[in-house]
């Protein structure tokens, strides 16, 4: 018997042939595909909140750049164990940054400095002083130990550059009452916007200015302080007293072919007195001039300190001066007040009397809270809005090319108690019954756009006013704005101790409100910045770890990251080394 053996193989001509044609042809696909890449970008986002998908007005802003923006982040450094939000920070500014190389290419440079790299105190003081007088923050980063705590200066800013200009970015947001996870997500979500906005305001050669009308009792600079920070970031802020005076709010000029506004916007927050006749005559001609205003009034008289003491006030009919002027720009302010199921609390002694205080926060129907769903973008995606005493505002049919957009509305549990109206404090012993507020959605905050007809268009003017060059009257509007809000203390900040709270911080619930974010979208948007505001409303959801599983399972998930993917290799080399044997083994016959 003749036992024969052989071996399965192929020719060797026709595999090294195969072989060669499989190696030209790799080779050209990646060739082709480079040539490609060279005429065709493109990126996929995979994340479910489009975390690396920038905005429209972002691209478009890139796009646009004639020069280099250099931005020096001072968030780098050997941060202690415990410091992990700081470095995730880090990592998606760094990320960001990319992006923003990815479509402007060279126009984006980026450095990351560790301002505590000086191992002399001397050098790394003199250091931290130049960044703070450049506008940065140090932040004393505390993270405890077992020995106690370690202590850290570090500086979560940048300083923007461009064509010899500079602009400082804190990139830590600090709100009250968050935890530090709720301020590593808010800082998240704000690099786009803050990385943009500074590209914007560099790009800008001159600041549009912005004033806050004084001179009837409105909002002063102590309770507007915390607005009027935000607003700085985009205008030159001015509180201005008309004293009947029209050249306030426009530039001395010398005819009516001349005259231009002196302000992009004027804010009137919370006036308690009138408005003269000639000083409704200033802001009508401000507005017939193309001028934007932002009107934040009460249509009701409350006397808080009433209320404060005595534990009852009566709400009655407030007489401005500008009530028919907004009518006949087609906004009326009722005489009327909101309860609102969906509130805020009031807190209150609930001890009888003759007994030691017990204060207890209870609902308060008359700080209506809501969250605005429609899509305009002065609003959309914001978070909740607090009022105080708010009354309502109806639109009106003027018959003019105005727009009006309802921004801001009740909720769908609501009531208006028109005036007088009695406000008590034992209304919030007692939960108030849900029938009483049947209705919906009571309009709040409205937009005015288009060209509107001068309040004193019907009137009949003196013809040394009318007919006058240098006050140049019109009686039609360039295209101009308005918003007009029935709560005249939804911009006002509250003090404490001298110091200015951040707007929207409601001290009974230690919530901070969308207040600020609110009129920072409003003035964008009146002055003509409306590109800001979507990537101001985008939300970033981060993964974060539980701390507490983290400290209990580390040496656990240590050996499971280590050893599985080690696992899997001798696992994979072990199936592919005996599926090899199998296939191309000797066989015998």
């Amino acid at each position: 018997m003749v036992i024969l053996k052989y071996t399965r193989h192929l020719k060797p001509s026709k595999n090294k042939r195969s072989d060669l044609i499989n190696l030209l042809l790799g080779v050209a696909v990646v060739i082709l595909l480079n040539v490609v890449s060279q005429f065709a970008f493109t990126r996929f986002d995979l994340t479910s909140e489009k975390r690396f998908t920038l905005a429209g007005v972002t691209e478009n802003m890139l796009d646009s750049l004639d020069d280099v923006v250099f931005f020096r982040v001072y968030l780098e450094g050997d941060f202690p164990q415990g410091a992990g939000g700081f470095k995730r920070l880090r990592d998606e500014t760094r990320l960001m940054l990319d992006e923003f190389r990815a479509i402007a290419g060279d126009n984006i440079q980026y450095e990351f400095i560790n301002p505590s790299e000086s191992d002399e105190k001397k050098k790394r003081d003199a250091f931290y002083k130049q960044l703070v007088d450049k506008g940065l923050r140090p932040f004393n980063l505390q993270v405890p130990t077992e020995d106690g705590k370690t202590e850290q200066i570090i500086f979560p800013g940048i300083i923007a550059s461009y064509k010899g200009r500079e602009f400082p970015v804190t990139l830590l947001s600090s709100r009250k009452a968050e935890t530090p996870d709720q301020q590593l997500n808010n800082s998240v979500e704000e690099i786009e916007y803050k990385l943009s906005n500074a590209i914007r305001v560099l790009k800008i050669p001159v600041r549009p200015r912005v004033a806050f009308i004084q001179g009837h009792g409105e909002s002063d600079s102590i309770h507007t302080a915390s607005l009027a920070e935000a607003l700085k970031e985009y205008y030159d802020i001015e509180y201005v007293t008309l004293n009947d005076s029209i050249s306030k709010l426009r530039d001395t000029l010398q005819n009516a072919t001349q005259i231009r506004n002196h302000y992009k916007a004027i804010i009137i927050s919370s006036p308690d007195s009138v408005f003269s006749l000639r000083e409704q005559f200033i802001l009508d001609q401000f507005v017939m001039y193309g001028g934007s205003v932002l009107w934040l009034v009460d249509p009701m008289e409350t006397n808080l300190d009433s209320l404060a003491i005595n534990g009852l006030t009566i709400s009655l009919p407030a007489v401005r001066g500008i009530e028919e002027m907004l009518f006949k720009y087609g906004a009326r302010l009722n005489t009327d007040m909101i309860q609102d199921l969906t509130c805020g609390p009031i807190t209150i002694n609930i001890s009888p009397p003759g007994t030691p205080a017990r204060f207890d926060q209870r609902p308060w129907y008359f700080y209506p809270i809501t969250i605005p769903d429609t899509r305009h973008p002065i609003v959309k995606d914001m978070n909740a809005i607090r009022f105080d005493y708010a009354s309502s505002v109806d639109t009106i049919e003027n018959g003019g090319s105005v727009r009006k957009t309802v921004l801001i509305s009740s909720s769908k549990n609501s009531r208006t108690l028109n005036a007088p109206v009695r406000i008590g404090l034992d209304l919030s012993r007692y939960k108030l019954n849900e029938r009483l507020l049947n209705k919906s959605y009571l309009p709040m905050a409205v937009l005015l756009e288009g060209n509107f007809d001068s309040y004193f268009k019907s009137k009949l003017l003196p013809p040394e006013i009318k007919n006058n060059p240098i006050i140049g009257y019109k009686y039609n509007s360039a295209p101009a704005k308005m918003i007009v809000v029935g709560d005249g203390s939804i911009g006002e900040n509250a003090v404490m101790q001298g110091r200015a709270l951040p707007l929207g911080f409601d001290r009974n619930s230690k919530q901070e409100f969308a207040n600020k974010t609110f009129l920072l979208n409003c003035m964008n948007y009146l002055c003509g910045d409306e590109s800001m505001l979507a990537v101001r409303s985008r939300e970033v959801t981060l993964r974060l770890l539980d701390s507490k599983k983290v400290s209990k399972q580390r040496m656990k998930w240590q050996i499971i990251n280590m050893g599985a993917p080690v696992a899997l290799l001798v696992i994979f080399g072990v199936v592919m080394f005996w599926f090899r044997s199998k296939r191309y083994g000797k066989k015998a016959v």
